[in-house]
């Protein structure tokens, strides 16, 4: 019964994800070329990221429903974990650049536009997928984070052994959510700064400052999902601590189905916050859904005017309806109802 549940959980995952992070991809797009602004890059390979823990999710599904088949072969399943894994991992390093994005957007603004050219971004997006990649195949690479005893249940601490956590925990999450909350600290101190400034001096900001004001905007959007990041993810790498260090602990269920899936919801909420509090975003996309584009179509009927025309001269392409005076003709013509352009 709770395979059906988790299965449920997973088909719901599958098709929320996706198409809310398909439509933030959809509209980023637009918004960079349109825009050329540079920081939405990072938050476009956010949403790819987590696009593809969307598409792992069926996988999931499967596995939930067809318990037992897809876990046979010890191979397969360190695949599909990997595959979940990386996904993962990406969207984890995402928000670390992310991050360092808006403190140097707050710290250095006059340098920031040579810093971060579009040469220095598509290598860091590269590297950050050859190390997302190269930490979620690790069980493949290395075949000593493999488990010797294998029962048949695809789960990380089943297929894999508690020494591969150690590497996820330790290595990846906890030093990305420390450097991702001192560079967050270091630019609330200097949001902080710039307030009192303001209140001192009671005056209206330059023109170059409402550029700031918005990096300051977005650094507290960026805030909001690092927060509902580690609400999602840290429990689970917190429990696997847990249960990696604890040999009578038995977590390995609550970690493979309840804990996991709470760690992929964040792959959904990452789309819907950057639509509710990004201004440009949510406008965007309101235009889409409510104010689309329609070709509008005179109705009824069209009047139009000549001066200084003869009635006699116009005869042969419309019908005159009125003629008054006779040195200087005013001619009226009704027009049926068509399509026409300037």
């Amino acid at each position: 019964m709770s395979n059906i549940v988790y299965a449920v959980l997973h088909i719901v995952l599958s098709i929320l994800i996706p198409t809310a992070n398909i439509v933030v991809i959809v509209i980023l797009s637009r918004l960079i070329k349109k825009n050329r602004c540079k920081s939405y890059i990072f938050v476009l390979n956010l949403a790819a990221a987590d696009l593809l823990v969307g598409l792992m999710c069926i996988m999931e599904a499967l596995d939930d429903v067809y318990d037992g088949d897809f876990d046979k072969n010890l191979f397969f399943c360190l695949l599909r974990l990997c595959f979940t894994v990386t996904p993962c991992i990406g969207s984890m390093l995402t928000l670390l650049l992310i991050s360092l994005d808006r403190y140097l957007a707050v710290t250095l603004p006059l340098y920031y536009c040579k810093i971060m050219n579009m040469k220095s971004i598509c290598a860091l997006i590269s590297i950050l997928w050859l190390v997302a990649f190269f930490i979620g195949h690790l069980p493949l690479i290395c075949p000593s984070l493999q488990q010797v005893h294998y029962n048949g249940i695809c789960g990380l601490f089943y297929a894999a052994r508690s020494d591969y956590l150690y590497v996820l925990c330790f290595l990846v999450f906890l030093p990305a959510l420390v450097t991702i909350v001192c560079l967050h600290t270091a630019v609330g101190r200097i949001a902080y700064v710039h307030h009192r400034r303001i209140q001192r001096t009671r005056a209206v900001l330059p023109t170059s400052h409402p550029n700031q004001s918005n990096h300051f905007k977005a650094a507290r959007t960026v805030l909001i999902v690092i927060i509902c990041f580690t609400v999602s993810w840290g429990p689970y790498y917190i429990t696997g601590i847990i249960q990696a260090t604890c040999s009578s602990c038995h977590l390995v269920d609550l970690l493979k189905d309840i804990l996991f899936a709470l760690g992929e919801i964040n792959s959904l909420l990452n789309p819907i916050i950057y639509t509710f509090y990004c201004r440009e975003i949510r406008s965007h996309l309101n235009r889409y859904l409510i104010c689309k584009r329609r070709k509008v179509k005179p109705q009824g009927v069209a009047v139009v005017h000549f001066s200084n025309i003869r009635a006699q001269d116009v005869h042969n392409e419309a019908t005159v309806v009125h003629t008054s005076g006779d040195s200087v003709p005013n001619v009226s013509l009704f027009i049926s109802s068509i399509e026409y352009s300037k």
